[in-house]
């Protein structure tokens, strides 16, 4: 049987989620590096499939232990293992994005650089290392601004700049030393894209989901989503989403632009567009799987997409040609919980096993319960709670919405005075 090496790290798809989609096409060669998660089910990995262990090791050294296991293609389903795998793909000779295309798809500077010039968006943007350069940058960018790390993923750390007040605050919260001069890591500073206001109850933006192989984009899905939490924390996503046939349209062919100017030839792609006034404009292209989209479009159509992006690493064809003409059964979503701006601890929760009774929940994961601190900053892992659901159709899905957010209480302690969300 073929080999697939998958470079894992926790917080990506589950270790036995993906040796259930490889079953029958390839043995999984999970290769474990270092991880900013801590530590990693190697166990598990070992009794599904060949672990290689590559924590401590340079590339060079890595690269000749992966190079042992034989693997016939290489895989990543997280942002953090892109560059990593970018560069043993390279060194083993196996098909993946570029180390050169792996830095467009990881570093928000040099993407919107594309993005802007071949019309997929339109915003200006400079990347700063401290409050001095944030200054000027701001002069040329403009307000609003969305003011970012460089690097990143899950909105984290993800400002919103309205005012040179905001700008100030971000500085001082994300720069160190005198005068908040010094960076630990670079930000950018952008022009925020102003959405649509008629999406309710929505939010303004989607997700499009691609298979690439050999450069030939297939759309897999348009996925929606749920209204932001301020700044920009995500609240959930549910497909497909609810686009009228034309919209839903422009929406593909600028992710077909975005992709083809960054030059991606293989692997499957997550691109986030938002909806504005002037037509669709791209907010980044992330070079691996949606976060959950796999369990969405499982649940939706049948459609396993890490077999998928595991087929097209080996270079299988008709890869691709399976996902044609997708059918959906039914509305799948993923909802979550995200605490307010001012929460500093989560003080009770309560509602949870009733709101896993209410039809249309599947299942419901605690992630933040009593007692457990939370920061805005930490985007996506900073939820409360998150449920996996179903309904047949977008007007029950908005109306079983209001219902979850009814049934379940969470108290927390704040930075000032006591608040329920």
């Amino acid at each position: 049987m073929r080999r697939i090496a998958v470079v894992y790290d926790m917080g990506a798809a589950d270790v036995v989620e993906i040796a259930a989609a490889l079953e029958g096409l390839a043995e999984p060669i999970f290769v474990c590096p270092d991880s900013e998660f801590g530590e990693q089910p190697t166990e598990l990995m070992a009794e599904l499939g060949r672990l290689c262990d590559i924590s401590g090791l340079d590339l060079g050294r890595a690269a000749t232990k992966v190079r042992a296991e034989r693997p016939d293609a290489i895989v990543t389903f997280t942002d953090y293992q892109l560059e990593l795998t970018g560069a043993l793909a390279a060194e083993l000779d196996l098909p993946f994005h570029s180390p050169e295309l792996v830095r467009k798809l990881t570093h928000k500077h040099l993407q919107r650089e594309v993005l802007n010039g071949c019309g997929a968006s339109a915003v200006p943007a400079r990347l700063v290392t401290g409050e001095d350069s944030t200054r000027l940058a701001v002069a040329e960018v403009g307000l609003p601004a969305v003011f970012k790390p460089d690097v990143g993923t899950g909105s984290r750390s993800t400002y919103s700049i309205s005012s040179y007040d905001d700008l100030v605050a971000a500085c001082r919260s994300e720069f160190s030393g005198p005068a908040a001069s010094a960076a630990t890591e670079a930000f950018v500073l952008e022009r925020e894209l102003q959405g649509v206001v008629d999406t309710a109850p929505w939010g303004d933006y989607v997700s499009v989901e691609s298979a690439v192989f050999d450069g030939a984009i297939t759309h897999l899905t348009v996925t929606g989503k749920f209204p932001l939490a301020p700044p920009f924390r995500e609240a959930g996503s549910f497909l497909p989403a609810a686009l009228p046939e034309e919209d839903e349209k422009s929406v593909l062919d600028v992710a077909t632009r975005a992709l083809t100017a960054l030059g991606v030839r293989t692997g499957v792609c997550h691109t986030e567009v938002k909806l504005t006034p002037s037509g669709p404009q791209v907010i980044e292209v992330n070079g691996r799987l949606g976060g959950l989209v796999n369990a969405l479009l499982a649940r939706a159509t049948g459609v396993d997409v890490i077999r998928l992006a595991a087929g097209i690493a080996l270079g299988d064809e008709e890869a691709t040609k399976a996902v044609d003409n997708i059918a959906y059964e039914r509305i799948a979503f993923i909802h979550a919980r995200v605490p307010p701006l001012e929460a500093r601890r989560v003080a009770e929760v309560s509602g949870l096993e009733q709101l896993q009774r209410l039809p249309g929940i599947s299942r419901v994961v605690l992630k933040r319960g009593a007692g457990h601190s939370t920061d805005w900053r930490a985007g996506r892992l900073g939820h409360v709670y998150v449920c996996f659901g179903a309904t047949e159709t977008h007007e029950a899905l908005a109306s079983l919405i209001d219902e979850m957010t009814d049934v379940v209480k969470v108290r927390y302690e704040p930075r000032y005075p006591p608040l329920i969300n």
